[in-house]
This record gives structure tokens, sequence and C-alpha cells, in this order.
């Protein structure tokens, strides 16, 4: 009796470690990141939409908004400056942007990067991965996202002539 409740235990066990296994591929799409190190941030909704050759890929929930613009819809690493064409933006009560630079030092500068990893033209998806420093419009606050990923996010094509 004692040998079956043990195996039912360690069954239970293994059942409960795997299924509590939270993975990005079983959320497809997903738009997920980490908010100042320590807060786990997943979009509830999100779109990318490619316009004028130009990619943007939105996603929100109560917590924020993270907001990516590349000038170029290319597969490949693009890195962000707030000189750059390409930026992104962090919205809670207060909006975060790499086009801002902090205060005080050459060591207050916004930066980060996004590689886009796929953009599938026949699903009409895009995936990668991003971070970024950035800074509200004084450059008195930062916010540092890490572990930046977007997961087959469907694109909407709005073409201006």
């Amino acid at each position: 009796m004692i040998t079956k409740m043990k195996k039912f235990l360690f069954i239970y066990a293994i059942l409960i470690f795997f299924n509590c296994e939270d993975n990005i591929s079983d959320k497809i799409p997903a738009f997920e990141a980490r908010l100042n190190g320590d807060f786990e941030w997943s979009a509830e909704t999100f779109s990318a939409t490619f316009q004028n050759n130009q990619l943007s890929i939105v996603g929100n929930n109560p917590f924020g908004i993270i907001s990516i613009y590349l000038d170029s819809a290319v597969v490949g690493t693009h890195n962000i400056y707030s000189w750059t064409d390409d930026f992104l933006i962090f919205q809670d009560t207060i909006q975060y942007s790499t086009k801002n630079d902090g205060v005080g030092s050459i060591a207050f500068l916004s930066d980060g990067q996004i590689d886009i990893s796929e953009i599938d033209d026949i699903n009409n998806t895009v995936s990668g991965h991003f971070h970024f420093d950035a800074y509200n419009s004084s450059g008195d606050y930062t916010v540092n996202i890490s572990e930046g990923v977007f997961y087959k996010i469907p694109i909407s094509s709005d073409n201006q002539d």
C-alpha cells in the first residue's frame, strides 16, 4: 500500500511539474518581455502593421504598452539609439522612448536592439526578439525592457500611394 502511494505521489509530482511550465510555444501568437528585470509583462492584445515599407508592432495589457517601430521591415538585427529612425516605446503612466536620452552624462543614453528572425510571407506573420533602455521626455526616469519576444504576430498591410 505504501509503495502504491509513493508511486502515485511521484507521478502526481511529475505531472504538476511539467504542467506548470509556461512556454511561449504554447502561446501562438505571443508578445512578452521582462520589465525592469523582475516583472513578466505579457500582451493581452497585439498587432503588427506594414505601411510604406515601415513595420510597427504594438502590444498592450493593463500594465502598459510596448511599441516597436522599424523604418525598414527586413530580417536581421536593428541596433537602436536615440539618433536612429527605428525606435521603441514603453507607456504606462509615463511614456519612455529610445528617442529620449537621460540627463547627467554620456552614460545615460537610450539604446536597444530588435532582431527580426522571421517575416513569414505565406502566413503573413513576424517573429523576433528585442530589448531596450529608454527614458521619459525629461530624461529623469528610465525603464529597462529585456528578454522581449514577439512570435508569429499577424501583419496587416495598409499600403498607401
